[in-house]
């Protein structure tokens, strides 16, 4: 026999031995999503995430609907995976994001939801890239799962600081799976939603008989393991949280003064919230005395006394009455002067003897909602950018202020969102923390449902009590345990007031700071570069050829 002919036979005997293989492995694998049905899946699972937050709070719809997202994700072709991604990312931004409507306009909204919508390619395009060559499998669900909260990660901080509204943590606000909240923080949480999805994904990718050679009967234990982990978060003891020294609380009242609807072309605050302000200041004073106790600390919302009352005599002489009126110290919101025509969003405390005694400037300006980056730039797109006039800056200092002996933590508006923020007031020794923020401006939306979500998940996640007043509403006062100490509604005149909870704890989420987000982006990295590598493919896909070199 020649050597060519040795040549051909090995050739073919190859090609054979190949094409046994794959049809072993295709007995093996997963059968893909069909493209068709891809998106639209998709898209309702985007809308079953959306139901899982504030204020309809069905948090078990978010497993199930990012479920629905990796299994759109489980398709033949690239393209239809980011089609996929895209019609789960509107479905889920456009709802959630509705307020944007209200402060933007329709352009500016739909803009969000088609950025915001990018990530969610981003991770579709990576969960597929995992699950067609290791398929629906415990190593493909954690590095799933970590791909999903590095995304996260990264939309809630690239670019311009990113912007976290929707973050996995967020829906969970009346789960059990909080509980892990001040172990493993928002990035924690989110691998959690991550796992238990992938598990959801596993049972009905085996109970649907989409896993060729295998039993039906066996998709009961990933589902039955998804139960398990939401029933053993029932029982996780929370951490060592001690009262400080002295007082273990501080009486403070919420000031939500109120003000008619506003005219979705004219965004400015009306007057009235100043004189409300005022007024229930002093009511808040009065009711203390009737009662025999002390106010230690009383809070008016963002943007409740306009522009900088050291400006202002008359006002000035206002706030020093109010705290006297109170017999304690007055936080108000309010702008001020910025170097280079911009303005800071600026909390102040007054006390009687005048003030501001200290102040807090927001670190943390929204991108697009109270600055424009790159303007000019953005100005060629959309004049929807003169909106906003004046860029706010960025205050420098952590907002942590002296209450008598007692530290309170300030943030401002959306800055609750930021678990980064949180931990710097933690940091800062805050024994609880305090949000002021201006819901006028949002109307009837979800927004202020949101944002108190955020405030009870990172009140859970921080250890510490959590006061919200706002300037329509919701105001609330919140614990780390979930207890609500006093509420109000929307688009109403009210008080909270509560002897709140103090806690010099810091949970390992608060302790770990950043660290928690990284590891976990960098396990979903290192799984998708390792299947990357692999030339196995675990669903219907063929793998390509490799072509033998002969001399």
């Amino acid at each position: 026999m020649t050597a060519r002919e040795d040549r051909a036979r090995a050739r073919a005997q190859d090609r054979k031995e190949r094409e046994r293989e794959e049809r072993s492995a295709r007995r093996r694998n997963a059968a893909p999503m069909p493209a068709w049905l891809a998106p639209p899946i998709a898209a309702l699972g985007g809308y079953a995430a959306w139901a899982a937050f504030p204020p309809h709070d069905l948090w078990y719809l978010l497993p199930l609907g990012l479920a629905a997202l990796t299994a759109a994700c489980l398709v033949r072709r690239p393209g239809i995976a980011a089609l996929s991604g895209l019609a789960w990312g509107m479905a889920f931004f456009l709802p959630l994001t509705a307020w944007a409507n209200i402060y933007a306009g329709l352009e500016p909204w739909i803009a969000l939801a088609v950025f915001e919508s990018l990530y969610i390619i981003g991770f579709a395009l990576a969960a597929r890239a995992v699950l067609v060559r290791w398929g629906p499998s415990p190593r493909a669900g954690l590095v799933v799962a970590c791909l999903w909260t590095g995304i996260e990660a990264l939309r809630s901080h690239v670019p311009w600081g990113g912007l976290p509204w929707g973050a996995s943590a967020f829906a969970l606000q009346d789960s059990p799976l909080l509980t892990l909240g001040p172990w493993i923080g928002t990035a924690g949480l989110a691998v959690v939603v991550g796992v238990l999805s992938q598990l959801l994904l596993g049972a009905a990718w085996l109970l649907l008989g989409r896993r060729a050679g295998r039993s039906r009967s066996l998709g009961l234990w990933p589902l039955t393991a998804a139960i398990v982990v939401v029933l053993a978060c029932l029982v996780v003891p929370r951490p060592h949280n001690p009262a400080p020294d002295g007082s273990g609380t501080l009486r403070i009242a919420g000031i939500q003064g109120n003000v008619p609807r506003l005219d979705p072309q004219d965004l400015e605050m009306p007057a009235e919230i100043w004189d409300n302000s005022l007024a229930l200041t002093e009511q808040a004073g009065a009711d203390a005395r009737s009662a025999g106790t002390d106010l230690d600390l009383v809070v008016w919302p963002e943007a409740s006394a306009g522009w900088d009352p050291r400006q202002d005599a008359v006002r000035s002489r206002a706030l020093v009455g109010a705290a006297e009126d109170a017999d304690a110290p007055v936080l108000i919101g309010t702008a001020t002067e910025a170097p280079g025509d911009r303005v800071y969003n600026t909390s102040q405390l007054w006390t009687v003897s005048g003030g501001p005694e200290q102040s807090y400037s927001k670190r943390h300006p929204v991108p697009f909602g109270e600055y424009i980056p790159a303007r000019s730039f953005f100005r060629m797109l959309s004049d929807k950018v003169d909106l906003v006039p004046t860029d706010m800056a960025p205050g420098r200092s952590v907002g942590v202020l002296d209450v008598g002996e007692r530290k309170v933590g300030v943030l401002i508006c959306f800055e609750i969102a930021y678990e980064n923020l949180v931990q710097d007031v933690v940091r800062g020794d805050a024994e609880v923390i305090v949000v002021q923020t201006n819901t006028a401006l949002f109307g009837d939306s979800d927004e202020a449902a949101q944002q108190l979500g955020e405030a009870r998940v990172l009140s859970a996640i921080s250890g510490r009590s959590i006061v919200q007043v706002a300037t329509v509403g919701e105001s609330a006062i919140v614990t780390p345990d979930g207890r609500d100490l006093a509420r109000t509604g929307h688009w109403e005149q009210g008080i909270v007031v509560a002897d709140v909870p103090l806690r010099t704890g810091i949970t390992p989420a608060m302790a770990a700071g950043p660290w928690i987000t990284v590891g976990i982006g960098a396990l979903g990295l290192a799984g998708l570069l390792l299947a990357l590598g692999s030339p196995r493919r675990a669903v219907d896909i063929p793998a390509p050829r490799r072509v033998r070199r002969t001399r």
